[in-house]
């Protein structure tokens, strides 16, 4: 403890905090930046992404925090067990979080921490003493609470109508995980009384945001579980001036019920918008329009729908080269093809005009593809991920030509490809770091040219026993041969062969 007390004085004042904020996440769990960064800057601990980059950086550099960055995956990072609690014992003694269960007794200077973890445990919590309902409790936590999770047992209809946050008026972090609660209306109508929210996560059954979300023009991070149904967005979210991620089970910008579209006032836009989680897409809509109103959005999930273009006979896929600052993109596929006439597998997407040319991660889920498809996607020259998902390959064969090129490309992982051969050029990745097969039961063999690629570290094979023996002798050519090592690994990053 001597040893971590040192390190830990002679880091500068602003990063104590965000090295002691990494203790109220479980023991043992590795923990998302991109995740870290939204807290941080929900609890004011920095303002600017850069900013939270560089404390980030610094924290890895004192060897208090471990980072990870595996091949394709996001950056993470852990703190040890002893550090874990040194900064439990730091954040005690400066009143910055606090956790309240049913375990044990509590008052109300329990409540002093800025951020508060309330375990709901049904069989000790009831409608009279859960500490929402505590006039005198209210009155305090309105006082100083900044943060307020609530995790634990599902709550009876009745406790979660009687659950009030008006007093809560400070609140800038507020975590109301569906398994607990799904927020109705009059909770979502405090809600948007919360004039200093930044972060918000909470599961609803609602069609739509209400009107009083409109008040929330400090908020930054909204999460919104909605599995029932799609949640409309329009139009109070023109309103969330200061909307950095938007995450959803399923969104979008029309009622698909009605087929109406709602009318956007000419100025609307959300320029701070950089994370947008999933949308529901239609062919039938207006989307270049959309989607030119967030103009440095950097990443886009959505689901494409109903995209069959009866005029030209193919699908078609929305305009998002108007995105110049994207540079993650997953798409779902949903066909709603019912013309018997027309194709079941696309021959061309016309998607190089179409990405971005700044996406550097791309995922495609349940997409009809050609040879000639993905020939458009190699000439995204910043692509550095690819993930293909239940990919439906046509004539089951990926043939690379000498002009298919994936420049960039350093992880690429195929998910249950319907692909039994695939050939490519010797230049045809010439950076990749990474290959991933899961599931991918018809491909015969990997490719014997894949020991050719200079850069090439990890093979990894899950649940595609048949291409075990190609992937060895690419190993021992590659050990033996280029001199260099590889690993081949099998499901939980454990290598098949010693």
């Amino acid at each position: 403890m001597k040893v971590i007390e040192l390190s830990y004085n002679h880091l500068p004042q602003h990063l104590k905090p965000c090295l002691i904020y990494l203790a109220s996440f479980p023991k043992d769990r590795e923990i998302q930046f991109d995740a870290l960064r939204i807290y941080w800057r929900a609890e004011g601990l920095a303002e600017k992404t850069e900013v939270l980059q560089v404390y980030f950086d610094s924290l890895i550099t004192s060897s208090l925090v471990t980072s990870f960055n595996e091949i394709g995956y996001r950056q993470t990072c852990q703190i040890h067990d002893l550090v874990h609690d040194f900064c439990l014992i730091k954040a005690r003694e400066e009143k910055l979080f606090g956790e309240i269960s049913s375990s044990g007794a509590f008052s109300s200077s329990d409540l002093m921490p800025r951020i508060v973890t309330i375990n709901y445990d049904k069989e000790h919590f009831g409608s009279n003493n859960f500490i929402l309902l505590d006039s005198k409790m209210k009155r305090h936590c309105g006082k100083h609470v900044y943060s307020l999770e609530i995790t634990g047992d599902e709550m009876e209809d009745r406790l979660s109508d009687a659950c009030h946050l008006r007093e809560l008026r400070l609140l800038r972090v507020l975590i109301l995980y569906p398994s607990i609660m799904m927020v109705k209306d009059s909770l979502l109508n405090e809600i948007g009384m919360l004039n200093y929210l930044r972060y918000l996560r909470i599961g609803t059954e609602v069609k739509s945001l209400p009107s009083s979300f409109s008040n929330l023009r400090n908020l930054e991070s909204l999460f919104v579980d909605n599995k029932a149904s799609t949640l409309v967005l329009l139009p109070s979210i023109w309103n969330l001036v200061k909307l950095r991620e938007l995450s959803m089970d399923a969104c979008s910008f029309f009622d698909f019920d009605t087929d109406e579209p709602i009318p956007i006032a000419g100025g609307s836009e959300l320029k701070n918008l950089r994370v947008l989680w999933t949308l529901m897409l239609s062919y039938s809509k207006d989307t270049v329009d959309i989607f030119k109103r967030f103009p440095n959005l950097q990443e886009l999930s959505f689901v494409l729908n109903k995209s069959w273009d009866y005029s030209t006979e193919r699908y078609c896929f929305p305009k998002l080269d108007c995105l110049t600052e994207l540079v993650f993109l997953k798409v779902d596929f949903e066909s709603s093809n019912t013309n018997d006439s027309g194709p079941s597998v696309p021959t061309n997407w016309s998607w190089d005009s179409h990405f971005p040319q700044n996406l550097k991660r791309l995922v495609l889920c349940d997409f009809p593809l050609t040879s000639y498809s993905l020939s458009t996607i190699a000439r995204l020259n910043n692509l550095e991920d690819l993930f293909l998902e239940r990919t439906i390959m046509q004539g089951e064969e990926w043939n690379m030509g000498e002009e298919d090129t994936f420049v960039n490309l350093k992880y690429l992982e195929l998910e249950e490809v319907t692909l039994a051969k695939w050939d490519f050029g010797e230049e045809s990745f010439p950076v990749l770091e990474k290959l991933k097969l899961c599931e991918c039961r018809k491909l015969i063999e990997i490719p014997p040219n894949l020991g050719d690629i200079c850069s090439l570290k990890i093979i990894q094979l899950v649940e595609s026993p048949q291409l075990e023996d190609s992937a060895l002798e690419i190993k021992q050519y590659v050990e033996d041969i280029m001199e260099r090592k590889l690993e081949v690994l099998g499901p939980n990053n454990m290598p098949l062969f010693k």
